[in-house]
């Protein structure tokens, strides 16, 4: 777990010892990923995620905020409570991907005390959906239709590992031009696209890593929804 802005633990294993005993048994091995620059880091695994921190002395109370592309709410807590099980989906399986912001706020009676933040990503292929078009030339693979969740990681080429941030750049033709900058060099980031001002068109991607010539670009159109007829 990250040291600074990662106070979201989940899925994690505790272990536990009570007294001396005589015997000893071999735990089931756990996957640890020591790996600071990581995307495991912000993926959510299971529906049900645990969310633990500690708590404000100054506080009185506290209230969690978690914000996606699709949905977002809030929930309070009045006493020196230090975790919380959020349910992602209403099903086992999240049926859409997304990106999450997660604050928890602390305040007295007076005044905001502080603040913990986090991100987490929910993409299908952690659950073993991943859905895999294998036409090389398919149409598909250029338009975009729904909110997507988009990976980034400096890791991807040598000449970038050395990156101290991300910048992920969207611009539509003849339309406005949206830079996201990110101190984190490994993670996910939302494209929200529906209900968001964005229209239909072709759109220009490019994510690149300060410090580092590379940069990966893509175009990707969105269709107007419904059915076109052409008439001639």
């Amino acid at each position: 777990m990250k040291a600074n802005d990662r106070w979201i633990a989940f899925a994690s294993a505790v272990v536990a010892l009570s007294g001396m005993s005589v015997f000893a048994a071999d735990s089931a091995p756990v996957l640890v990923d020591v790996a600071y620059r990581n995307k495991h880091w912000m993926t959510v695994y299971t529906n049900a995620v645990p969310l633990t921190w500690d708590w404000n002395t100054n506080a009185t109370k506290a209230t969690l905020a978690i914000s996606g592309m699709n949905s977002a709410f809030a929930t309070n807590f009045t006493a020196a409570t230090s975790n919380y099980l959020w349910q992602v989906s209403g099903t086992s399986d999240p049926t859409a991907e997304d990106v999450y912001t997660l604050t928890l706020t602390f305040s007295n009676n007076t005044a905001v005390v502080g603040a913990l933040t986090s991100r987490l990503a929910v993409v299908t292929g952690a659950f073993g959906q991943t859905p895999v078009n294998s036409v090389a030339d398919s149409r598909d693979w250029s338009r975009v239709k729904t909110n997507v969740v988009i990976p980034y990681d400096a890791s991807w080429l040598e000449a970038t590992t050395n990156a101290a941030s991300a910048q992920f750049v969207i611009a539509k033709d003849g339309g406005p031009v949206e830079t996201n900058t990110y101190a984190n060099v490994a993670g996910y980031t939302g494209w929200k696209i529906v209900r968001s001002g964005w229209g239909y068109g072709t759109f220009d991607l490019a994510l690149s890593f300060p410090g580092s010539t590379n940069v990966w670009a893509a175009e990707l159109t969105r269709p107007m929804d419904g059915m076109m007829i052409r008439m001639q």
